[in-house]
C-alpha cells in the first residue's frame, strides 16, 4: 500500500467546439505545458486522461465528450491532445457541466491517487445566468447569455452544485483556464473551480494556476517518507492516535496529526 503514496492521476477538460478555433493551439499548449511539468518530476507516479466536450444535440450532432482514459502512456496522450480540432457548437455556451462530470465520473481513478481536472474552454455552461440569477436575484444580464438555448438549465439536469458534489466524491481539485473573451465564462470556470478548493484564471495567467498545481502536489508529497512510516506504524498498532504514533517514531504530535490527515485524505487509512 505505501508504495502508491506518490500516485498522481491529472485528467484534461477540453473545450473543442468551433469558437476554440482561434484558442485551439494555445488550449494544446497549456495541455502539454501542464504535462511536461508534472511528467518531469520523477518522484511522481503520473496517470493522464482527456475529455473533449462539445454541445448537447441539437447544437451540436458529434458529440457530447469524447473520453480517453487515464493512462501512463505519454506518448499516446500527447498525440490525443495534439489531435484535438475545434469543430461545431451552435449557441455560445457549451456542456461544460457534462465534461467535468464526465471527467469526475468515467475516469478510473486509482484507489489512493492525488486527482486533478484541468478545464480549459472559452464559452460558460447552460443555465449558469439563470443559477447566478437565484443566487442574486435581479442580477443585471445574467440570463440567456451569449443566445444560450437552454436558460433555464443544462440538458444533462447540471449545476455547479452537482458537478462540484461529483468532484468532491471523487476527491478531485478541479482547476481551470479560460480563454478570453466572455466574462460569463471565467465568472463559470472560477464558481467550478473554487466550490473543489481549486484555482482558476484566464490563460493569459496560465502560469498562476499550474504552480498552484505544482504547490499542492509539492505540499502533499513533501513528506512521503515520513508519511510512509506514520502509514506503517498506523497499520502495526491498528490505531490513528497521533500521541502513539508519534511516541512510536520520536517525532512531535502535531507532525504525526498532520501526516495522519494527509494520509485519511486520500483514503490510506480506512482499516
Amino acid at each position: 500500500m505505501t508504495e502508491l503514496l506518490n500516485h498522481v492521476d491529472l485528467c484534461f477538460v477540453a473545450d473543442t467546439t468551433g469558437s476554440m478555433g482561434a484558442f485551439i493551439q494555445e488550449a494544446k499548449r497549456q495541455l502539454l505545458d501542464t504535462f511536461s511539468l508534472l511528467s518531469a518530476d520523477s518522484s511522481i507516479d503520473l496517470q493522464v486522461g482527456l475529455v473533449e466536450y462539445r454541445d448537447h444535440p441539437p447544437q451540436d450532432n458529434s458529440f457530447i465528450t469524447r473520453i480517453y482514459p487515464l493512462t501512463a502512456n505519454k506518448q499516446q496522450m500527447q498525440k490525443h491532445i495534439n489531435k484535438l480540432e475545434a469543430d461545431g457548437g451552435g449557441d455560445g455556451p457549451e456542456a461544460v457541466y457534462r465534461g467535468v462530470y464526465d471527467a469526475c465520473t468515467q475516469m478510473k481513478w486509482r484507489s489512493h491517487s492525488c486527482r486533478f481536472i484541468l478545464l480549459v474552454g472559452d464559452a460558460p455552461p447552460h443555465g449558469f445566468g439563470t443559477w447566478l440569477q437565484t443566487l442574486a436575484p435581479g442580477r443585471k444580464g445574467s440570463t440567456n447569455n451569449d443566445g444560450d438555448a437552454w436558460p433555464d438549465g443544462c440538458p444533462s439536469g447540471l449545476n455547479v452544485q452537482s458537478v462540484t458534489a461529483a468532484a468532491e466524491n471523487q476527491r478531485v481539485t478541479v482547476h481551470a483556464l479560460c480563454m478570453p473573451g466572455s466574462d460569463m465564462a471565467l465568472e463559470a470556470f472560477q464558481a467550478i473551480a473554487r466550490g473543489t478548493g481549486g484555482q482558476c484564471a484566464s490563460v493569459t495567467k496560465a502560469k498562476t494556476v499550474i504552480s498552484k498545481m505544482v504547490a499542492m502536489l509539492s505540499s502533499e508529497f513533501r513528506d512521503l517518507a515520513f508519511d510512509k512510516q506514520v502509514l506503517e506504524t498506523a497499520r502495526a498498532i491498528e490505531q490513528l492516535d497521533s500521541s502513539k504514533i508519534a511516541e512510536s517514531l520520536g517525532c512531535p504530535r502535531l507532525q504525526a496529526a498532520a501526516a495522519i490527515a494527509r494520509l485519511g485524505k486520500r483514503g490510506f487509512l480506512d482499516f
